[in-house]
């Protein structure tokens, strides 16, 4: 069976590589970090706190669903909660399983399309939703990394390089802002830019013969951002708004996972919340830059090293197993049972 242009046999090879990563960083940080204290320490987990770690979860699930709903009513589609709540679960493992989440789309199109919706107005539902994440970390990302860089840098002890960091950053703030401008007031100019981007020796060298392709592909996906872009900019204030709303709340209920793992173990975050949640999106944000599936093993290291501010060495591999299974594991879990259901459903 193929979902879209992505076939079972490319999830199940996602799939693979994304458990052997996340395996052997798990095995390699509890190795180096567990002690019998830490077995003892499960037991005093706070159970209110699994309580609340739950409804975190299923909240975002929930918020996202209603998301894609708004969309779907902002581009004149009735589709009932439930079934966009299926689909966007089978969107999420497929994602999770793939590399730069390129699996998401092409499922939940194919899955959308299924309900008689137009193929047109699928990719329309479902790359709006993707346009408004890309948003919120194309303009969200360099901007809090910026803003809040003195806080960070102190954070993770390299004040020494604040120079080269901060130009870096600025620069990549720029070319955010400039990016978007370009792609929205001056289309022509954007697929110029990114047809010299890729001839360039260097890129060509990195990509070998795959250069083309990827060119072809990226240009096309811009032209999909462009177009949805249009349609969105062309409605009411009020649904951009809603849309809008839904999409930074999904990803706050997203961030606060990880605040309430430490909450469990007693940690009191008190007035470092902010600072945990942004240092959580930062390293979210250059993890959404690596290829291997869901960012395993980076985004696992990513928050141990994160972690380590807060808690005890020997909680910290046991904590971001308990973080990484509610963030990342059972989403793909519970979207894997509904793919394995539309699958035998065919």
């Amino acid at each position: 069976m193929e979902t879209g242009k992505i076939s079972v046999s490319f999830l199940r090879k996602g799939l693979t590589i994304t458990l052997v990563f996340s395996l052997i960083t798990l095995t390699y940080l509890f190795f180096h970090s567990a002690t019998p204290d830490t077995w003892r320490s499960i037991f005093y987990f706070n159970p209110e706190t699994i309580f609340l770690l739950l409804i975190l979860v299923i909240a975002s699930w929930l918020v996202e669903a209603l998301r894609v709903k708004l969309i779907a009513v902002t581009l004149d589609e009735k589709i009932g909660f439930a079934n966009i709540l299926r689909i966007n679960m089978v969107g999420l493992f497929t994602g999770n399983i793939t590399p730069f989440t390129s699996g998401s789309v092409p499922a939940q199109v194919y899955l959308l399309h299924r309900l008689g919706i137009s193929l047109g107005k699928a990719t329309a539902i479902v790359t709006t939703r993707m346009v408004f994440t890309s948003l919120f970390f194309m303009i969200g990302g360099p901007a809090a990394l910026y803003l809040f860089r003195r806080r960070l840098l102190e954070e993770l002890g390299i004040e020494h390089l604040s120079v080269v960091i901060n130009a870096m950053l600025l620069f990549l703030l720029v070319l955010s802002f400039t990016f978007l401008l370009v792609v929205i007031w001056r289309p022509h100019y954007g697929r110029t830019l990114m047809k010299k981007v890729f001839s360039l020796q260097l890129v060509r060298k990195i990509l070998g013969p795959r250069a083309e392709t990827v060119c072809d592909r990226f240009l096309c996906e811009l032209q999909e951002f462009q177009s949805c872009l249009r349609t969105i900019l062309r409605h009411r204030l009020l649904p951009i708004t809603g849309i809008t709303f839904l999409t930074v709340l999904y990803w706050i209920i997203n961030l606060s996972i990880a605040p309430a793992v430490l909450k469990g173990f007693g940690v009191n975050i008190g007035n470092r919340i902010f600072r945990l949640l942004l240092l959580e999106f930062a390293i979210l944000f250059l993890v959404s830059f690596i290829p291997i599936p869901g960012g395993s093993g980076f985004t696992e290291m990513g928050l141990y090293s994160l972690f380590s501010f807060y808690l005890p060495k020997h909680l910290l591999a046991v904590s971001v197993a308990i973080w990484r299974f509610l963030s990342y594991y059972l989403t793909t879990l519970i979207g894997g049972l509904f793919f394995l259901r539309y699958l035998m459903h065919k």
